[in-house]
């Protein structure tokens, strides 16, 4: 019997960017009459792997451009950095990798004159060439299982390169918990470092109650009666706590001239 196609799906998928461009992107998946007289219904394992591998190119190549002209426009004064280079970079996701542009771009000529120094947006939102999720992903399976199960597994559900293999498995999950140990480090020395802030104003007392003190100082300050007049005063109390309790008060002093703070 001849293999042609029984049912041929077609798939478009629309999307528009900020800038008001629609762009559409067609899927065709072809369901031939072998499977069909096998009992395969619907849609398999491999047609959702190569629908959503195209779904997900179509999406990261859409939102690579938009990022990287949205990086081109100068903060600063706004106009466009000029162009270095185009290259093209793999970013692995959950759902397959998609081969996008990747343009590097100058820093403004107006506002850094004299610097020739380029980047690249795309490394600012993917640093390690795969998306976090996948990295999570990655991770979690393989600390729950061997890594060679747990590549295998990916391999199995997901459109997975097959350099997905267990070492990448295994390094990425190295690398997660090493991150989570930094993380876990970072929040226990800024706890400790909190803790300790509270606890600088906090008075720490001696454990002698004779020498232990608390003072309390208020000033007001006191205009003269003659407009003119540069004789104004500075009016100091204070008390001190103790075992003792003392209190003294009434303290003044000329404040136009270059008197000492008086003695406690």
């Amino acid at each position: 019997m001849a293999t042609t196609a029984a049912v041929e799906w077609r798939i478009t998928v629309e999307g528009t960017d900020a800038f008001g461009e629609v762009r559409r992107h067609e899927i065709r998946v072809d369901k031939d009459w072998d499977r069909l007289f096998d009992g395969e219904i619907g849609l398999s394992v491999e047609d959702g792997k190569k629908i959503i591998a195209a779904l997900q190119t179509a999406v990261v190549s859409q939102e690579a451009d938009t990022y990287t002209l949205f990086r081109r426009i100068c903060p600063d004064c706004g106009a466009l950095r000029p162009v270095k280079d185009y290259t093209t970079r793999r970013i692995r996701t959950v759902f397959g990798t998609a081969e996008v542009r990747n343009p590097r771009w100058m820093l403004c000529r107006n506002c850094h004159p004299g610097f020739a120094f380029a980047f690249a947006p795309l490394c600012e939102i993917c640093p390690d060439r795969a998306t976090p999720e996948l990295r999570e992903l990655t991770a979690r399976l393989g600390s729950m299982m061997p890594y060679r199960q747990a590549a295998n597994v990916m391999a199995e559900f997901l459109p997975i390169e097959p350099t997905e293999a267990h070492a990448t498995v295994r390094k990425r999950t190295i690398r997660t918990g090493e991150r989570l140990d930094r993380q876990a480090a970072e929040e226990e020395r800024s706890a400790a470092s909190q803790v300790k802030d509270r606890r600088q104003l906090e008075l720490e007392f001696p454990g002698d109650r004779r020498r232990e003190f608390v003072i309390s100082v208020d000033t007001a300050h006191v205009r003269g009666a003659d407009p003119k007049s540069a004789r104004n005063f500075e009016r100091l109390c204070r008390k001190r706590f103790g075992y003792e309790v003392t209190l003294q008060a009434g303290s003044c002093f000329r404040g136009s001239l270059d008197v000492p703070w008086p003695p406690f």
